[in-house]
């Protein structure tokens, strides 16, 4: 029996040791930069470009600027929506009979689509970040109409918000 855990042991460990190491390129990125931004240039004339908002530094002085932010994070998300199903229609047109099945626009637009919904994933971190200051500081400031909101769009489907 120890015989058979020592065996087990060592297949377990060379295995390990020869298994394919996966770096990400960028972060956890699976596109290295320089594919997604020709595949932003490859799409753009089909699809348009994003100007991302950014809230990064945003530091909300009344409920009306924090309204206004929100809907430019909506509307923000909803264009990646639109970029995104675009991108699959550019992608699904090379997959018809006599298109070039050589070319690399397909891969290189599934780069910008990836990069797109990293855009909308910072949009919304920076905007619930920059909200969740706000509503702190409404609590501690009565100059400031309060704000109990939430900061993050809900999970479609989860039952979460």
């Amino acid at each position: 029996m120890k015989i058979a855990f020592a065996a087990l042991a060592i297949t377990m460990t060379a295995g390990t040791a020869s298994a394919q190491q996966y770096a990400a390129a960028d972060g956890y990125r699976v596109c290295p930069q320089a594919q997604t931004l020709q595949g932003v240039k490859v799409v753009e004339d089909t699809c348009g470009s994003l100007e991302r908002p950014n809230f990064s530094d945003s530091s909300f002085g009344s409920l009306s600027e924090l309204k206004s932010a929100e809907a430019r994070r909506e509307a923000f998300t909803t264009k990646v929506s639109d970029y995104g199903a675009c991108v699959t229609r550019f992608i699904n047109s090379y997959r018809r009979p006599g298109a070039d099945a050589n070319s690399k626009a397909p891969d290189q637009a599934a780069c910008a689509h990836a990069w797109a919904q990293d855009q909308a994933t910072e949009v919304v971190r920076e905007y619930g970040r920059a909200c969740i200051e706000f509503s702190n500081r409404s609590m501690r400031d009565s100059e400031i109409e309060p704000w109990s909101g939430t900061c993050y769009p809900s999970v479609k489907g989860s039952g979460r918000g």
